[in-house]
Parts: structure tokens; sequence; C-alpha cells
């Protein structure tokens, strides 16, 4: 699944193409990818808005739409054609497959084109979801979407003593938390498994085990990682939505020396999900600190 560095990626991909183009219609090919409102409604509601800017929140897509009169110079005498409000936000997840590209309109459909929406220079947005998992939601508010969602590890508010916060307030393992998107946003299976090697972290410790040093380098270790991701432009070791030049130092690398120790790198499952680790420079220990 794309994960922070993938959706950041697309993002400042598709500002310069579709930042400042209205939305003249949208074609619905898949109805369950529209999760709110209804899909005729959600086509309707879209036309006529501009995209004035695109933003990422974890691993959604955030659309900021404007209407004509705010575009105008919306003072509060009313809304849109259709009593809309002024400003709409199209938040889009790409699950495990969605991917999002700018073509011209006489370009033929792909096999697995979900959702056409027609912008005003003759070209195309279309997203194409091989897996029918991804996920669009035109809303008045992101929070009624994203609202549960965890900080973003690359803000600049989320500092060190946050984040020791954050682990000092969760039990249990370590990787299952990176995973929860409700404790912090945007981590996915490939950059936990990423930053739990480059801060010599095994994946199963527990949070009460880990040292106010190891806490610090797992810190450092996520934004260094998304960081270098970002740099990158993803990675293409997942469903190959982003074909990024990213190479993964654990991650998918079964049997193949560890870059640091150079033994074999060993996989195990931790919360249903394929996790990469060095038995080595990531050994399964620590004491509980609460005991």
């Amino acid at each position: 699944m794309p994960e922070l560095p993938e959706v950041e990626t697309l993002v400042r991909r598709l500002r310069e193409p579709v930042i400042g183009r209205t939305i003249e219609d949208v074609t619905i090919y898949w109805k369950r990818t529209v999760a709110r409102p209804a899909p005729k409604e959600f086509a309707r509601m879209l036309r006529g808005y501009t995209v004035q800017a695109i933003d990422r929140r974890a691993k959604y897509l955030v659309f900021t739409l404007l209407g004509v009169e705010a575009l105008a110079g919306y003072s509060n005498r009313g809304a849109t054609p259709a009593n809309q409000p002024p400003t709409l936000f199209l938040l889009i997840h790409l699950k495990m497959s969605g991917k999002l590209r700018v073509v011209d309109h006489t370009e033929p459909l792909a096999k697995h084109d979900r959702v056409v929406f027609e912008l005003d220079d003759g070209r195309q947005l279309r997203f194409n979801d091989v897996r029918k998992f991804g996920k669009m939601w035109l809303v008045a508010d992101p929070e009624m979407v994203t609202g549960s969602i965890g900080p973003e590890p690359l803000d600049r508010t989320f500092t060190l003593p946050k984040f020791r916060e954050l682990v000092r307030s969760r039990s249990g393992a370590i990787k299952p938390l990176l995973l929860n998107q409700e404790f912090l946003a945007g981590v996915g299976n490939i950059y936990a498994d990423e930053s739990l090697w480059l801060a010599r972290i095994h994946p199963l410790r527990k949070t009460d085990s880990l040292t106010e040093a190891e806490v610090a380098a797992l810190y450092r270790s996520i934004r260094k990682v998304l960081r270098t991701a970002i740099e990158d432009e993803g990675t293409d070791a997942g469903d190959g939505v982003i074909e990024g030049d990213y190479q993964p130092r654990v991650y998918g690398r079964t049997a193949r020396p560890c870059y640091r120790c150079h033994q074999p790198i060993q996989r195990m499952v931790v919360a249903q999900r394929g996790t990469h680790f060095c038995p080595q420079c990531q050994p399964r220990r620590g004491r509980s600190r609460r005991h």
C-alpha cells in the first residue's frame, strides 16, 4: 500500500497540471469508489469547482476546491449554485493499488479506470484502481474523514517530547503501534520496518522496554527514513503505484545480507503483515521499565 512518501510524491506531481483547473464533469465507472456522498450527488456537486490546492494528510490526498462565488471573493452572501458551500474538499485514499494520472481526453480509457474528472483544459484526471479498494469523499470539512488520525511525523510541531509521550502512553509491541494511523500518520509496513531497522529495535519489542535513548533513536529514524524516501520519490517495493528510487534497507530482503552486519535478514508476520528485520542488529531483548 502506498505510504506517506508515495502519497506526498503523487501530491507534488499533481499540483502543476491540476491546480487552477476547473472540474467540468465527472464520470464514475465503479460506484463503490465513492464513499460520500452518493455517486450521482458526488458528480453533480463537483461540477464547476476549481482546484485551489492539493495537500496530503496521512495517506490521503486532499484537494481544496472553490466554487464560483468563492473564486469571485466570497463574502458570506450565500453559497455557490444549488446551495453548495463555497469550499469543498475531495479526499482520495489510494488503498492497495489506486493511481492518479492526468492525460489528454483523447487517450483511450484504461481497463481499470474507475473515476474520470473532466478538466477545463481538455485533459482528464483519471483514477485507476486494479483492486477496487480505493475510496473518495467529498466533504465540507476534511476532519470528517481524517479527524481520528494521529500527528504527522514530519510536522515541525511533532517534537521528540511529543513522540516520547505518545510511546509512553501506549502498551504492546512497537511495530503494530507504528502501523496504527491513530498513533502516527502515514507510516505503513515498509517504512515501519525501515525505521525500526535504522533504530536497531526489534519489531516485537514492547513499548515499556524501550529506553529513552531508543525512543529518541526511533523518532530520528522515522523522520530520516521518510525524508529520504520523499527525496527519492518513494519506492516501488509495494504495488508499484509510484516508481520511486528509494531502495529499502531491510524490507523485502529476506535471506539477503544485512547492510550493517551482513547476517541474513529474517521475515516474520506481525499484526498480519510481513515484517523484515535483522536478528543481529535488532535483538529481541529489553527489560520492562515498569518493573
